[in-house]
């Protein structure tokens, strides 16, 4: 157990930071896969890998890139389909995942109170890719088709975004408490029987 400078005990914050990033997981695993990021009540909705109820002669799905070139084939003004909109939800999706794979592994370690000497550590990965993840989202997001007030956010987005935030604060919990152990370089530095 350890102690602060007044004897108290230290609480240990690997079950804090387990439970964070188990969390932070599964919210950025449902982000990921949503078709709700941005959406109208009732009617369509986009995500990261396309939308929901987009095509309007069959009422089915579609891939975001699909849909902006069917909106393009209509003759809708350009300004309104950004071509960062597609790539930046797969970017997205893909940085989602990562993340979450980085914060599961990252809590599997401190489960195990393993600190394995990687070349990089998945909390490491977790948080590089969250981080990236808040500017390729908040991108898609900005580029939705249409105009003002055609979609708006929804639950898959602010499902990410708290995902994120608590992402960010579970890798570097787990950071600290996974890292590898320093070695002692003055370990056997002053033995006598060397003099």
């Amino acid at each position: 157990m350890n102690l602060n400078l007044n004897g108290a005990p230290k609480k240990d914050p690997r079950t804090l930071a387990i439970g964070l990033a188990i969390a932070a997981a599964v919210l950025l695993a449902f982000a990921a896969f949503s078709r709700t990021w941005v959406a109208r009540p009732n009617s369509i909705g986009f995500g990261p890998m396309g939308c929901t109820s987009c095509n309007l002669e069959t009422d089915g799905n579609m891939s975001n890139g699909a849909f902006i070139e069917m909106l393009r084939g209509t003759g809708i003004d350009e300004k309104f389909t950004s071509g960062a909109f597609a790539p930046m939800g797969w970017a997205t999706f893909a940085l989602c995942l990562i993340g979450a794979l980085g914060l599961l592994g990252g809590a599997a370690l401190a489960y195990k109170k393993k600190r394995p000497d990687w070349p990089m550590a998945p909390t490491t990965a977790a948080l590089m890719a969250t981080m990236l993840s808040l500017i390729t989202g908040c991108v898609f997001v900005a580029t939705k088709p249409g105009g003002p007030g055609f979609v708006g956010v929804s639950l898959g987005f602010w499902a990410f975004g708290v995902g994120a935030v608590m992402g960010i604060v579970a890798a570097q919990m787990l950071a600290k408490i996974n890292r590898p152990v320093d070695p002692d370089l003055l370990d056997g530095a002053m033995d006598p029987e060397q003099y």
